[in-house]
């Protein structure tokens, strides 16, 4: 490549009969207001100091040269190149005389004063940016700044500039729309242009280049990858990227796409590798570009379901996932991802596909409110499918199937019982669960009748939260009333909807009754009100009582539907275990381990040990890394299990390819429990219900 020191203008943009097009593989533009006000600043600095300021890179290819026109294409530098010539046009809107607006436009234009080289409307400007951005860019430089999209960035940092320009001239009398361009023709850049060999090498390049633009997120990256190597770019974006960039917006993108690699490769990756390990997978798979656009369009679609609906599913589909969303259990849609494919597939029908979803919905409820820790979740939906399926006559009785394997769990992913789902719901603290507290207040009023809107609802606590209670309530509450107070405030039984914010707040329990019973603006709230408009006094039993009552709607709405045909998956010749005493591994064959609700399969201990440590690297190197370097051994053991060197471990074996870790290996079963054990604890995960293994015996215990 031949590198240049140049000019923004006068390399670039003031050059007559050229056009520089932004390829599709280019992200939107989105320079942010403080990085327009930066660019300003640094402009208006320049003139006055008559000195060139370095803007970063401009990486470039000639395309073609068709009718005396160069038509070049940025690989980097496109939301400098596209600020500047935003900052020009407003430069010209601003302008007072016909001389400086006559100058300045003729940057932007390609000229052809003879008629020689049949400048259309097409190659006119002399920057075209992808789609969406050029017709915001056209619609702004034909002067229809009315039709334009007044959230896109170009239309945002138009208005900006305008404005910035306008105070710049208010405030300096001695400054000058001259003078702001004298500015801009002092910006530089290192122009990079990329040679005749170097063409088809545009993706290798652009990863190289350490750039000063906005950082690329993980859609930028993979957008890049996907189009800028492949000659049908064009085709490739209409079709497939820029339908699943308006389905899910720059905000969703990112956590798609981490999803679609949790769901496709073994194991979780973290954000900062999942750009890696998206190439490993396409390379290992053998994708070409249009079959992984394809296949990533497809899951697009469904995700947008998962966050948005989709109306031809009817209601109880789109219930369920509303359900979810507002209870923030994404963690669900690696799981998902499967059953609407089966569903897609004809597997399971719109009824059926409803009743998962239901189930999937209330078993979250049910996590939730019994305070079941979320380490799990990822795992276990992960591979969920997997398990549940590993025979195909149980799709066959798809729902059963899934609840009955739930319903065998013996880890913490096991369903929660009626009986601690009840006693949460009665005696956990639900206030601070505060989406969970709403969305099952709100399920609880809105049952069976006109729905009331919630949007505009407070969480109101019948029974004060300040201590310093006044008389009449510590009266009411009775001689214990700092023990009641303490163990039920934040209980279902104590809270309900409001429209009152803190206009409540402590005041005597008959002016709350009055204030609930009258409000300013209606509610219609009737339910929630039902056993606190007619009681005399709160206390300890109305509270209980009352919450006896909600709990019995909560089971009606949201209940576990047992497994009209149960499903066995338990195999009589394996047994569970967990790493506590190691000597249940002693005369074992091992066939996997579940580690944060994720299952395994191993075929020996030894390579479980490898396995595991390799989970929690991913998990969080640091742990190993340390040991490794310092070579130290876990509490009580002689020697380090993990090392940069060789020759210090036993039996070395790299730990991960790429890391120049080793681990120890050659252990017994009971010694690889051991590891386990100790290598759990330096991760604080809780190793009775964190981690499991199933193993069978292939020996006499008694021999």
């Amino acid at each position: 490549m031949k590198i240049d020191k140049g000019s923004f203008i006068n390399d670039f943009i003031d050059k007559n009969l050229r056009q520089y097009s932004i390829p599709v593989y280019q992200r939107n533009y989105e320079w942010s207001a403080e990085q327009c006000e930066k660019l300003f600043e640094d402009i208006l600095q320049a003139h006055e100091l008559d000195r060139y300021h370095f803007t970063g890179s401009v990486v470039y290819s000639l395309l073609e040269t068709k009718n005396k026109i160069d038509y070049y294409v940025i690989i980097d530098g496109q939301q400098r190149l596209t600020t500047i010539y935003i900052l020009i046009k407003a430069l010209i809107d601003v302008a007072e005389t016909d001389g400086e607006k006559e100058v300045l436009t003729s940057v932007l234009f390609n000229e052809d004063k003879f008629k020689k080289y049949d400048i259309d409307e097409s190659s006119k400007l002399k920057l075209k940016p992808i789609k969406s951005d050029n017709i915001q860019l056209l619609y702004l430089m034909e002067n229809k700044v009315d039709k334009m999209d007044k959230s896109s960035g170009i239309y945002k940092n138009y208005d900006l500039f305008c404005r910035l320009i306008r105070n710049a001239l208010n405030e300096d009398e001695s400054l000058s729309i001259e003078k702001i361009y004298d500015g801009i023709e002092h910006l530089s850049c290192a122009m990079i242009k990329l040679e005749e060999e170097e063409k088809g090498k545009e993706q290798e390049i652009f990863e190289r280049i350490n750039s000063t633009g906005v950082p690329l997120n993980l859609a930028d990256k993979i957008r890049n990858f996907v189009l800028m190597t492949d000659v049908d770019q064009e085709r490739l974006y209409e079709d497939y990227w820029l339908v699943m960039e308006q389905m899910l917006d720059n905000e969703y993108l990112p956590y798609f796409f981490l999803d679609f690699l949790h769901f496709k490769l073994d194991g979780f990756v973290r954000e900062k590798e999942a750009y890696d390990e998206f190439k490993v997978l396409y390379r290992n798979k053998k994708y070409s570009n249009e079959q992984m656009l394809s296949e990533l369009l497809h899951y697009a679609k469904q995700y947008n379901i998962f966050l948005k609906g989709d109306e031809t599913l009817g209601k109880d589909v789109n219930d369920a996932l509303d359900g979810l969303r507002k209870l923030k259990q994404s963690t669900v849609y690696l799981f998902l991802f499967n059953v609407f494919d089966d569903y897609e597939n004809g597997v399971i029908g719109k009824e059926e596909l409803a009743k998962v979803l239901h189930l999937l919905l209330n078993y979250s409820i049910r996590r939730l409110v019994c305070e079941v820790s979320s380490n799990s979740l990822r795992g276990l939906y992960k591979t969920l499918h997997k398990r549940v399926f590993a025979k195909q006559e149980n799709k066959l009785h798809y729902y059963d199937a899934i609840v009955s394997f739930l319903g065998d769990l013996t880890s913490r992913d096991a369903i929660p019982t009626d009986d601690v789902f009840a006693f949460a719901l009665k005696e956990k603290n639900l206030y601070r669960k505060n989406a969970l507290c709403k969305y099952l207040l709100v399920a609880v009023e809105n049952q069976g009748k006109e729905k009331v809107d919630t949007v505009t609802l407070s969480i109101e606590h019948i029974m004060p939260q300040n201590k310093n209670l006044s008389k009449s309530w510590q009266a009411m509450l009775g001689d214990k009333w700092e023990q009641v107070h303490d163990k039920y405030l934040h209980t279902l039984g104590n809270l309900t909807l409001t429209a009152y914010n803190s206009e409540l707040g402590d005041k005597p329990f008959d002016i709350k009754k009055n204030m609930l019973e009258n409000p300013e603006t209606p509610t219609h709230i009737t339910i929630l009100y039902k056993d606190v408009l007619d009681k005399e006094d709160w206390n300890e039993k109305t509270i209980t009582d009352r919450a006896d009552r909600l709990i019995k709607i909560i089971f009606k709405l949201f209940p576990i539907a047992e497994a009209t045909e149960k499903i066995d998956f338990s195999d009589p010749r394996y047994q569970e275990y967990t790493v506590v005493d190691p000597s249940n591994a002693t005369y074992k064959y091992v066939n996997y381990y579940e580690l944060l609700g994720e299952r395994v399969v191993v075929d020996s201990f030894a390579a479980m040990v490898r396995s595991v440590s390799e989970k929690l690297y991913d998990l969080d190197n640091s742990v190993i890394t340390r040991m490794a370097k310092n070579n130290e051994p876990f509490p009580d053991w002689l020697n380090p299990v993990f090392s940069y060197d060789k020759e210090v471990v036993k039996s070395d074996f790299e730990l991960k390819k790429g890391t120049g870790i080793y681990i120890s290996s050659g252990y017994s079963a009971f010694d690889c429990i051991c590891f386990i054990r100790a290598l759990l604890k330096l991760y604080d995960i809780d190793i009775q219900e964190e981690f499991v293994y199933s193993a069978r015996s292939y020996k006499n215990a008694d021999q």
